[in-house]
């Protein structure tokens, strides 16, 4: 396993890898976290439910195409 490396030891290319990343999953958090309460809250979702969920990366000039499938567990009453 590589070993973990510090910011000033990575190069310009590993932290645009790191920042795209820390930025795709804080976001899609964000976003998520916001319209589930409010689709809770307006009582389209039921809490301690789940959803699933697709999903995808795509660079077109890669022709990389990424798809991850899970299920999202909804929040608990005072979670």
């Amino acid at each position: 396993m590589r070993d973990k490396k510090d910011m000033s030891e990575m190069t310009d290319s590993e932290v645009s890898f790191r920042k795209f990343l820390k930025n795709l999953g804080v976001t899609t958090h964000k976003e998520l976290e916001s319209l589930i309460n409010k689709k809770i809250e307006d009582g389209e979702l039921s809490e301690n439910s789940s959803l699933n969920i697709t999903a995808q990366i795509k660079i077109e000039e890669l022709n990389f195409n990424h798809t991850i499938n899970s299920t999202l567990l909804l929040p608990k009453k005072n979670d």
